[in-house]
Formats: C-alpha cells, sequence, structure tokens
C-alpha cells in the first residue's frame, strides 16, 4: 500500500483529479484554490465488500503517467456509467444555479481520448495499485456524453469498453430519489483525514437534503437543477462520477460536485469535505433516457433497470414434459411394429446395448419357454396315441402325426 500512498501524495500536490465544486458560503476564489486537490474519499465512511464490486477505479493515463482518478459503475459487462468531467477536460471549478445554468466554470473544453481511459477493478473492496497503467483491465472504446458545452446539471457519462468484464454489474434508476429515501454513497479514495484508505468505502443510509430544482441551503447564489440531488457530508475531492446507491441497489445518481464546505484545516485536503456545511450533489437520469439509450446501443448490450430481472442472469432450467415419459413403440403407417433400420436405430425400438434388460423383456422370454414345452408336451402325448388307435364305432382311426 505504501505506492497507493504515495500516489495519493502525487495527485493531491497537483495532479488533476476531475473534481467539481465550489465552497457554498465561502469566496469562490477559495473555492479555486481547493479545486484539484485530492482524490474523492467518503467521508467517515466503511470498508465496502463484494457487494459493491461493480463500482471501479476509473483513471486518465498520458504518457504513462496517471493523470486523473474518479469513481464509476459498472452497468453492463463492457459499459460504466461516471461524471461527464471525468471523461472530458473541462475548466477546474464548477458553480451552478438552481435553474441548471454555469456560474463560475464548468464548461467542457473537449472530450478526452477514449484509449487514454484506463478501469482498474477492486476486488472484494481492496484498493488496486492505479499508479501501474498495467494493472488495469479495460480501456475506454467509446465515450458517450451529452451534447452540451457545460456539465451542470448534465455531469454524467457513460464509457464503453473495449472488452467486457467478469465482474458484477448494477441496475440503473430512470428517475430521481424520493426525499423519503436514504442512499449509499460508494467510491474509492481519501477519507476524512485526508489520506487514502486501503480499501474502497460506503457510507450507508445517508438522508437527502433536496432534489433540485433547488438553492443550497446556505447559500442563496448556488444550486442544484432539475436532473441533481444534494445530500450532506458524504463524497469529497475524486469521488467524482461514484455512485450513490438507493435500497435496492439500483444506481440513483454519481456524484457530480463535491467538497462544498467551509474549509477547517489547510493541512487537510479532505476538509471542504467534513462538516455541517459539506454537501454533494449527484446528477440523475429522470431526463436522460436518450442519453442511456445511445450508451447501451453502444454497447451491445441489455439495459437492467430496477425492479426488472438482470437480463444476462441464467435462465431456469426445465425439463420438456416429452423427455419425463417413456415415448410409444415406433409404428408403420399400418399400425405394425417398425423393425430396426425404418426410420429408427435398434435402441430407438427396444434394443438396449447395455447388459441391463428392457423392461418387459424377462416376461416375454418366460412366456416364450412356457410355449415351447406345453407344445413339446402336446406333441408327446399326440405321438402315444396314435401308436394305441381309437376306438370310435368299432372302426380304428390314426390321428395325424405333427411335423
Amino acid at each position: 500500500m505504501g505506492s497507493t500512498r504515495r500516489g495519493a501524495a502525487a495527485l493531491v500536490a497537483g495532479l488533476a483529479t476531475g473534481i467539481m465544486g465550489c465552497s457554498a458560503g465561502a469566496d469562490l476564489n477559495q473555492a479555486r484554490e481547493n479545486v484539484d486537490q485530492a482524490i474523492q474519499p467518503i467521508i467517515r465512511g466503511v470498508s465496502s465488500g463484494t457487494e459493491h464490486d461493480a463500482v471501479v477505479v476509473l483513471t486518465t493515463f498520458r504518457e504513462g503517467l496517471r493523470r486523473s482518478l474518479c469513481t464509476a459503475t459498472l452497468v453492463a459487462p463492457n459499459l460504466i456509467i461516471t461524471a461527464r468531467h471525468c471523461v472530458s477536460d473541462t475548466e477546474s471549478s464548477t458553480a451552478c444555479s438552481m435553474d441548471g445554468t454555469p456560474i463560475v466554470g464548468g464548461g467542457v473544453n473537449a472530450d478526452r481520448d477514449p484509449g487514454d481511459l484506463v478501469v482498474f477493478l477492486g476486488d472484494g473492496g481492496i484498493a488496486p495499485d492505479t499508479e501501474v497503467e498495467s494493472n488495469g483491465v479495460a480501456r475506454g472504446a467509446k465515450v458517450v456524453v451529452d451534447a452540451g458545452t457545460n456539465v451542470c446539471n448534465r455531469d454524467v457519462a457513460f464509457v464503453v469498453l473495449d472488452r467486457k468484464l467478469a465482474a458484477p454489474v448494477a441496475p440503473l434508476r430512470l428517475g430521481p430519489p424520493a426525499l423519503s429515501e436514504t442512499v449509499s454513497a460508494v467510491g474509492w479514495g481519501i477519507d476524512e483525514t485526508g489520506t487514502l484508505p486501503e480499501s474502497r468505502e460506503v457510507r450507508p443510509d445517508i438522508s437527502l437534503i433536496g432534489v433540485g430544482p433547488a438553492m443550497y441551503p446556505d447559500h442563496a447564489t448556488y444550486g442544484y437543477g432539475d436532473s441533481e440531488f444534494m445530500i450532506g457530508e458524504s463524497a469529497c475531492a475524486g469521488d467524482s462520477g461514484s455512485p450513490a446507491f438507493v435500497k435496492s441497489g439500483a444506481v440513483v445518481g454519481v456524484a457530480a460536485r463535491a467538497g462544498n464546505g467551509k474549509p477547517r484545516d489547510p493541512s487537510n485536503f479532505a476538509s471542504t469535505c467534513v462538516g455541517d456545511t459539506a454537501h454533494a450533489v449527484y446528477t440523475h437520469l429522470a431526463s436522460m433516457q436518450y442519453l442511456v439509450d445511445r450508451a447501451f446501443e453502444a454497447s451491445g448490450e441489455e439495459i437492467w433497470l430496477e425492479g426488472q430481472p438482470d437480463p444476462r442472469a441464467p435462465k431456469p432450467q426445465t425439463v420438456p414434459e416429452e423427455a419425463t415419459t417413456s415415448p410409444p413403440p415406433a409404428t408403420t403407417t399400418a399400425g405394425e411394429l417398425a423393425a430396426p433400420g425404418e426410420g429408427e436405430s435398434a435402441a430407438a425400438t427396444g434394443c438396449s446395448l447395455s447388459a441391463e434388460p428392457q423392461s418387459g423383456s424377462v416376461e416375454y422370454a418366460a412366456g416364450f419357454v412356457a410355449l415351447l414345452a406345453s407344445l413339446i408336451g402336446l406333441r408327446r402325448r399326440l405321438g402315444r396315441r396314435d401308436e394305441a388307435p381309437l376306438e370310435h364305432g368299432g372302426h380304428r382311426e390314426r390321428l395325424p402325426s405333427l411335423p
């Protein structure tokens, strides 16, 4: 894990990590100073196990070096969902209004080369070494994004991978969470101490602050749009693209803007993600059916929607009714038993190649022996009668001999 921690330190020292956020209630200059300084943690989370193995690490490599780190979720064997700013080069900070328009930043400069996007698995929740490009299990083959040029209210993207992964996938909800629901935030990155944990982390049962359009609760300048919802302390810089799961296990949103709290400790890169003023904005898919359809069409896979069975799950095996009963003897058109060779093999007409007799064969043989014994006995009796003529009306008559 030493190399992983050194990698985290390198990232927080200046590599772009794709965090998109603003500091609610703080000076925007201060917000810019806190952008791109940490990969995303889950604040006050616990280790996430195999139940979240669909949640993967998404990185950008250029010239052999890791340039960013985000979180993504497998929604098909060769398709992930993440944040738009994790797959596109965007302005460093983003502040949006409740009508979904940008206040500061958020502009998309260009989409990244899909081949620069590298996915790492975290089997059982153990953090992979993402500094080594060859440890990745897949690359991007195609990026599927909205045509908009700003991430406000649209910070979501899909990436079709260059191969199918043998890992779990998660279903999608094409709608927002209800205000009465709780969500679980799952992701990779530093925790509230500003250090990189050795496992993927989850914070379950987080209550919603609101479903957009709405204002930030402590700063009316900023807001979240009608394709977004907000929760409190949870995600932070670098959890970008990480999923919010509802109780059913479906992905209901991806982390778009986080780390919006007031800075508490300049030496802790996670300080803006901690406390009562920390907010995380997630993008949901209620108005993005068109994007979902395009992504799954490009992947060639069926979509798994919340409440429906996984279309890739093995179908239950059923035994055909005709296979449970013995077939009737083969007959000719006149109803006679067909002889072997007349359209069927000997085995099909009752001959068995096994040492075990067929049902009824013993009874048939016993009957044949009994009939033969009766005929022999009859012949002997008739032979004796032929030697002693029958007296009938004073005449002798000889019975004809049996052949």
